[in-house]
Protein backbone atom coordinates (compact mmCIF):
# COMPACT_ATOMS: atom_id res chain seq x y z
CA UNK A 1 0.00 0.00 0.00
CA UNK A 2 2.73 2.46 0.83
CA UNK A 3 4.53 2.49 -3.14
CA UNK A 4 0.76 3.06 -4.06
CA UNK A 5 0.37 5.84 -2.23
CA UNK A 6 3.83 7.81 -3.03
CA UNK A 7 2.61 6.66 -7.01
CA UNK A 8 -0.57 8.42 -6.39
CA UNK A 9 1.12 11.53 -4.37
CA UNK A 10 3.82 11.71 -7.45
CA UNK A 11 0.88 11.72 -10.06
CA UNK A 12 -1.03 14.48 -8.20
CA UNK A 13 2.04 16.56 -8.01
CA UNK A 14 2.39 16.66 -11.74
CA UNK A 15 -0.47 17.48 -11.97
CA UNK A 16 -0.89 20.41 -9.36
CA UNK A 17 2.71 21.58 -10.18
CA UNK A 18 3.68 25.08 -10.96
CA UNK A 19 6.61 23.85 -13.43
CA UNK A 20 4.76 21.88 -15.65
CA UNK A 21 7.07 20.76 -18.59
CA UNK A 22 4.68 22.38 -21.08
CA UNK A 23 4.59 26.07 -19.39
CA UNK A 24 8.30 25.56 -18.22
CA UNK A 25 9.17 25.09 -21.92
CA UNK A 26 7.48 27.76 -23.13
CA UNK A 27 8.67 30.50 -20.36
CA UNK A 28 12.21 29.29 -21.48
CA UNK A 29 10.98 29.84 -24.99
CA UNK A 30 10.00 33.38 -23.77
CA UNK A 31 13.39 34.04 -21.95
CA UNK A 32 15.33 33.27 -24.76
CA UNK A 33 13.22 35.33 -26.97
CA UNK A 34 13.77 38.57 -24.31
CA UNK A 35 17.44 38.10 -24.06
CA UNK A 36 18.02 37.83 -28.06
CA UNK A 37 15.84 41.28 -28.49
CA UNK A 38 17.85 42.81 -24.94
CA UNK A 39 21.12 41.61 -26.96
CA UNK A 40 19.82 43.27 -30.35
CA UNK A 41 18.66 46.24 -28.20
CA UNK A 42 22.61 46.48 -26.36
CA UNK A 43 24.13 46.44 -29.96
CA UNK A 44 22.43 49.01 -31.53
CA UNK A 45 22.66 51.09 -28.68
CA UNK A 46 26.39 50.94 -28.31
CA UNK A 47 26.90 51.05 -32.11
CA UNK A 48 24.95 54.47 -31.86
CA UNK A 49 27.17 55.40 -29.26
CA UNK A 50 31.00 54.12 -31.07
CA UNK A 51 29.26 56.17 -34.26
CA UNK A 52 29.11 59.56 -32.25
CA UNK A 53 32.34 59.46 -30.45
CA UNK A 54 34.03 62.11 -32.34
CA UNK A 55 31.07 63.98 -30.84
CA UNK A 56 32.36 64.09 -27.37
CA UNK A 57 34.83 67.18 -26.77
CA UNK A 58 38.78 65.95 -27.01
CA UNK A 59 38.23 63.18 -28.74
CA UNK A 60 39.37 63.25 -32.92
CA UNK A 61 39.09 60.85 -35.65
CA UNK A 62 42.48 58.95 -34.48
CA UNK A 63 41.23 58.01 -30.70
CA UNK A 64 37.58 57.74 -31.92
CA UNK A 65 39.03 55.02 -34.56
CA UNK A 66 41.16 53.42 -31.72
CA UNK A 67 38.12 52.85 -29.39
CA UNK A 68 36.02 51.26 -31.92
CA UNK A 69 39.18 49.17 -32.91
CA UNK A 70 39.56 48.08 -29.14
CA UNK A 71 35.60 46.53 -29.15
CA UNK A 72 36.08 44.95 -32.05
CA UNK A 73 39.15 43.17 -30.83
CA UNK A 74 37.36 42.93 -28.03
CA UNK A 75 33.99 41.60 -28.46
CA UNK A 76 34.61 40.21 -32.40
CA UNK A 77 32.00 40.22 -34.75
CA UNK A 78 28.37 39.46 -33.48
CA UNK A 79 26.05 36.79 -35.07
CA UNK A 80 22.55 38.40 -35.17
CA UNK A 81 20.79 35.22 -36.27
CA UNK A 82 21.49 33.92 -32.70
Amino acid sequence: MGKSLRKIKREREKISSPFHPDVMAAWNRGFEAGAREQRRSDIEHLVKILEGLEDIPGVGEKTAWKVREFFLQRFGAVDETK
